[in-house]
């Protein structure tokens, strides 16, 4: 249910991102759209029922989040206090137990944050982490920096003639390899997945014909791949990018509304 949700969710957020405005007769007319493209029949009974049951099963997550994390921040209030104590009585054995509760405090948090902030097929960051951790209140950058928009080629057909598993085994592969490429010239990026077949590298204090270089030769390097599937499937992955700076305080969407046009 979620994933097909969310694919209905991001073809439609694709087709209306450009405009300036969007109405919610306009939202809902194109999210029934996708949603009859893709068989999902927004009146059927036993639809109803599946949603019903999704919604509970993500306020459950949400709810199990929220005990887990307020029962951290309830772990490190106690742990401070022992180690303010520790140290007032230079206690070295007591400070090497907190040392080691502190890291599996860390642990638990992180995998919150995971479990929040992290793309379910790629583990790359989300929109959530876009828009909750790396912009502003207002949806503007904290910093200076690039954007590289990064666009999965020929997204559709491979979904439609090889399936949801090899479409996301080519997401997988991709975002590693571009990942791996860009951590081995040692460059200050996050990377996340913005949309469908859309992610974004923001790269912190790095010069922009460096990045574009660095991307250009990826291209290539992408360009003389080909992959094959256990089944004997041969697949040539593809990406189109276009890349910007941006500045503290300058708006998020209309950066990336940009983007697009040019894409």
């Amino acid at each position: 249910m979620k994933k097909i949700l969310k694919k209905v969710t991001d073809e439609t957020i694709n087709e209306l991102l450009q405009n300036e405005i969007i109405l919610p007769s306009t939202y809902f007319q194109c999210f029934d759209k996708h949603a009859k493209i893709l068989d999902l029949n927004l009146e059927d009974e036993e639809f109803h029922n599946n949603l019903d049951s999704f919604i509970a099963k993500e306020y459950e997550d949400i709810n199990n989040y929220a005990k887990r994390t307020l029962e951290s921040l309830h772990k490190v209030k106690n742990v401070t206090k022992d180690a303010k104590i520790a140290i007032e009585n230079k206690d070295e054995s007591t400070l090497q137990q907190i040392y080691h509760q502190m890291d599996e405090l860390k642990k638990e948090l992180d995998s919150v944050s995971n479990k929040i902030f992290r793309d379910d097929v790629t583990k790359a960051f989300n929109k959530k982490w876009i828009y909750n951790i790396f912009l502003d209140t207002n949806n503007n950058f904290k910093k200076d920096g690039i954007l590289a928009l990064l666009t999965i080629e020929n997204d559709d057909y491979i979904y439609e003639n090889y399936g949801q598993l090899i479409f996301d085994n080519l997401q997988i592969f991709l975002i590693k390899y571009i990942t791996r490429k860009i951590k081995e010239e040692k460059l200050n990026y996050s990377i996340a997945r913005f949309i469908k077949n859309k992610f974004i590298i923001f790269f912190d204090e790095e010069n922009i014909k460096e990045c574009t270089n660095i991307l250009n030769n990826l291209k290539k390097l992408i360009d003389e791949t080909t992959l094959k599937s256990k089944s004997g499937i041969l697949i040539k992955p593809n990406f189109s990018f276009e890349i910007a700076t941006y500045n503290k305080k300058d708006s998020f969407t209309e950066t990336i509304d940009s983007s697009f046009k040019n894409l």
